[in-house]
């Protein structure tokens, strides 16, 4: 069990009389926070964690991890991932993950910024570092390494403002507990990547503004889950600094699908650019009413192949050209084309697609073209994927 301290506020709120007439009415019952002890299903650890809050579960032969979130965050706060990597290390193989771990493995890897580390007295870690979050906010994130036997778990904390959030994470951090005798196989650290806080996640974000004053949001999708997801919805809202939205835009992911382990991208466009009381922006992915379900087979690489070629036109137009064929017996329809844009730094930085021809028969090849005629910065790589429907 672990005993670790996050720096803890108390506010006592004021109190008030008034008068006037009394009026007697039922008073609503608190929503029940008592705590609730969480086991994982593979049973590799514990934790209690207030039980209104919702959690995001992986479970496989090499992982086992779970992100909690309370009610009405866009993000969970708290994520606890654990492998096991068949040996245990010593201190300079430990560094040396450490480092691995900060620069390669953890999926905000380019968008995070270690401040400090430091041992714990319980021979843990603790890395103290900044995340850019999607919108240009800057968050605090501590992050707990720590050695059990072959086992090697990885807690991350996204610390919040007030006091009562910062008492809750420091409870359940303190009350983690692994089960020696975890079921897990043995895998290299790279198995930690994949931990994640749910099944689709938003990806190399850029922002940038034409010369005509049209702002553009561009990212990716990614699906981590085990099933296709279909027709993503992806929605931004521009806010002032008091939170308001000042303007949206919405759209869903390019292309027919996102297939588990696959990545889709998308523009979303405000032709009046950005408000001067912009100061930030929201990312929104699905609705009330959207599953991320597959709504028809579609057809990938396994069934299509292609070969591509770019060529950048002076006024800086990308212009993507190919040749698809289809390498099934069965008949490909509407096959289209994505392309997405990326720069120096991996962030997406345009994407655009194109649809090829309704039918595309058996050993059948056509061409294809796509132009990207904006893009937001200097694009060093490109990546095209072709779908179609059955």
């Amino acid at each position: 069990m672990f005993r670790f301290a996050l720096f803890l506020l108390i506010i006592f709120p004021l109190s008030a009389c008034s008068g006037g007439a009394v009026v007697f009415a039922p008073t609503p019952l608190p929503p029940d926070v008592s705590p609730l002890r969480y086991d994982h299903p593979s049973g590799a650890f514990s934790v209690v964690v207030p039980r209104n809050w919702s959690a995001f579960v992986q479970n496989t032969t090499v992982l086992a991890a779970a992100a909690f979130a309370a009610p009405g965050q866009d993000e969970p706060s708290l994520r606890f991932a654990m492998m096991n990597l068949g040996q245990r290390l010593d201190s300079a193989a430990l560094g040396e993950f450490m480092n691995r771990y900060q620069a390669e493995i953890r999926t905000d890897a380019a968008r995070y910024s270690e401040m400090d580390r430091g041992a714990m007295g319980d021979g843990s870690w603790r890395l103290a570092g900044l995340r850019r979050a999607v919108g240009g906010v800057t968050q605090q994130v501590n992050t707990f390494i720590h050695q059990s036997g072959t086992f090697l778990s990885v807690i991350e904390v996204l610390l919040p403002d007030d006091a009562a959030g910062q008492a809750a994470l420091q409870t359940a951090i303190n009350t983690f507990t692994i089960n020696p005798d975890a079921p897990l196989q043995p895998s290299e650290p790279s198995s930690l990547a994949a931990a994640t806080v749910s099944d689709l996640d938003i990806l190399h974000v850029s922002t940038w503004t034409t010369a005509a004053g049209v702002f553009f949001i561009t990212g990716e999708i990614g699906n981590y889950g085990t099933s296709w997801a279909a027709d993503v919805p992806v929605r931004a809202v521009l806010r002032t600094a008091d939170g308001l939205g000042v303007a949206e835009a919405a759209d869903v992911v390019m292309g027919y699908g996102i297939p588990p382990g696959g990545f889709a991208p998308f523009s979303l466009r405000f032709g009046q650019g950005q408000s001067a009381l912009t100061s930030g922006y929201q990312l929104i992915l699905g609705g009330d009413t959207w599953t991320p379900g597959e709504a028809q087979p579609v057809y990938g690489q396994e069934t299509l192949t292609w070969l591509d070629d770019s060529a950048v036109a002076p006024d800086g137009r990308l212009t993507i050209t190919g040749v698809v064929t289809n390498t099934d017996t069965e008949a490909v329809y509407a096959p289209r084309a994505v392309v997405t844009v990326f720069d120096v730094a991996g962030d997406v930085i345009a994407a655009g697609f194109n649809d090829i021809t309704p039918r595309l028969n058996p050993g059948a090849s056509a061409d294809f073209q796509i132009v990207v005629p904006e893009i937001g910065g200097a694009p060093v790589n490109y990546i095209v994927s072709i779908q179609g429907l059955s």
